[in-house]
């Protein structure tokens, strides 16, 4: 899942960080500089006083820019002192031997202290810029991560990731549903909030704005929630458990309100796209349905017109002659096989459904499977030349003989459907390395360009007037192929026809018939 790593938004410049030992460090830096420039102006006595100040400018302004503004208010304050010490007569005492320069120390103090002012400014100006570049770029990254989310809990994990990492603390999101909440991603995942810390989110999630510490709500909690809203509505909480009881300052406040709003978004996304599933997975069931009432309502009622027919001539007219009732009692015969072969196939997608289809394997004869189907079908082929192609070498298969009957019987139904009487249905097998390769074949219309993938999708049929059936005779003939690790194709046939090609993997040996005890070698 992407998002399993932490996206980096960089805080250091709000944390509150120890004082102390910075303006040390500071200081004694403002003392290096001025001890620094009065060495340099010392060393080049060519240099008169107005060059020499603007060596101290410059060193108070180096100064605020390494190490703040103390240290360049000292540095103002040295290199007033180190001027009038080392540079004004008389020297190396503090005396004064002229009024005027006074103005001159004051003027130089004073821009001292403005230029170190604006300098340090300048700097800070300067660091925020590259924090608020950084943030922006940690957002972008972090809506990007949001972005390839595909459910809630990717999108959760995302985000208390990127809040742990940024502010060093705990973090919880919590979904809202229903009223109720529920922990669905914490970092570190051990994080849990205790009972009070749920009904301070709790609030939150009902009355959508923000609580608990640093923010004069509820703040008597340990744990800051923030809501994660999209359209008025909470759609999560998100909380924060600093390590040390510490606030978060109104920059901090305002990434994490970020986060919460990147967050909505996404989850708000995510939601969407379920809803939008929902609505393609609800159209195409409706689609099935009805597809499914209007074939199976006109493929039940037109054989159950026949017979109910001629069973009624029979019933009404004793005096038939032997011939017509023959006639009459294999009409129905044949609608009601057809009848059978309907059930049968809705029968055996519901099964396919419901994943209950498990092949039985058994190790036959390729023919007696294929002897099983011409026998079922033997009235419905009648008036076809059927041509069977199996050499006598075939080896035994390890199959389900139930379902690759009923397999075949659908593609040979399929080829008696588009073929007209007097055609040739051809069938075929052979053994290619640890592959078993059947073919069947007709002479019929054929497959239109670009269908071979088509016609076996459910309750699709061809476009050929006249003829009848459900669609799921092909559909129902691939899960069975699946299910047994291989696959059936179609295309056409050079000069007309279609084919269908089903491959079974034979990688095992069939077992061997048990030696009689007595033959055995001593």
């Amino acid at each position: 899942m992407r998002g399993s790593l932490p996206v980096a938004i960089d805080t250091t410049t709000q944390r509150p960080r120890p004082r102390a030992p910075r303006t040390r460090a500071g200081y004694l830096n403002a003392v290096a500089a001025m001890a620094a420039t009065t060495a340099v102006a010392t060393a080049a006595r060519a240099l008169g006083l107005p060059d020499v100040e603007m060596l101290f400018l410059l060193g108070v302004m180096i100064t605020a820019l390494s190490s703040g503004r103390r240290a360049a208010l000292l540095a103002a304050a040295l290199a007033v002192v180190s001027y009038d010490f080392f540079f004004v007569p008389p020297p190396y005492t503090l005396d004064i031997s002229d009024a005027r320069y006074l103005l001159t120390f004051a003027m130089l103090f004073g821009l001292s202290v403005v230029i170190g002012t604006l300098t340090l400014r300048l700097r800070e100006q300067r660091q925020a810029a590259v924090e608020r570049e950084r943030r922006t770029a940690a957002l972008y990254a972090l809506s990007r991560e949001l972005g390839a989310a595909l459910d809630e809990e990717s999108v959760a994990n995302v985000s208390v990731l990127a809040v742990a990492h940024a502010f060093e603390a705990e973090a919880v999101f919590l979904r809202a549903r229903g009223g109720e909440l529920a922990a669905i991603a914490a970092s570190p995942p051990a994080a849990v909030l205790g009972p009070s810390e749920r009904a301070l989110a709790q609030w939150v999630a009902e009355h959508g704005q923000a609580a608990g510490r640093g923010t004069g709500t509820l703040t008597g909690e340990e744990v800051l929630c923030t809501p994660v809203r999209a359209w008025g509505d909470a759609l999560a909480v998100l909380a924060v458990r600093t390590p040390e009881p510490r606030d978060l300052d109104l920059e901090q406040r305002g990434l994490l309100e970020a986060v919460a709003r990147q967050a909505a978004l996404a989850l708000d996304r995510v939601r969407l796209a379920a809803e939008a599933r929902q609505a393609e997975l609800r159209a195409r069931t409706e689609a099935l349905r009805s597809g499914l009432l209007s074939s199976v309502s006109h493929d039940l009622r037109t054989p159950l017109a026949v017979i109910t027919g001629a069973a009624s001539t029979l019933r009404a007219d004793l005096a038939l002659e032997p011939e017509t009732r023959r006639d009459l009692s294999d009409a129905i015969c044949e609608e009601a096989e057809r009848l059978e072969r309907l059930v049968a196939n809705l029968l055996d997608m519901t099964r396919l459904d419901a994943g209950a289809v498990e092949p039985r394997r058994e190790w036959v004869p390729l023919v007696e499977v294929l002897g099983g189907a011409l026998t079922r079908l033997d009235r419905r082929l009648a008036g076809r030349r059927v041509v069977t192609a199996l050499p006598d070498d075939l080896p035994l298969v390890s199959l389900d003989p139930v379902l690759v009957e009923q397999l075949l019987v659908n593609l040979l139904e399929n080829a008696a459907k588009y073929t007209p009487a007097g055609s040739t249905v051809e069938i075929g097998a052979r053994s290619e390395g640890d592959t078993l390769c059947v073919e069947v074949g007709d002479r019929g219309p054929g497959i239109p360009p670009g269908d071979e993938e088509r016609i076996f999708e459910r309750f699709h049929r061809g476009a050929h007037a006249g003829v009848r059936g459900v669609g799921l005779g092909l559909p129902i003939a691939r899960a069975i192929a699946q299910a047994h690790g291989g696959r059936l194709v179609a295309a056409n046939r050079p000069g007309g026809g279609a084919v269908f090609r089903l491959t079974l993997p034979m990688s095992s040996e069939p077992p061997r018939a048990a030696e009689p005890a007595g033959e055995s070698s001593a």
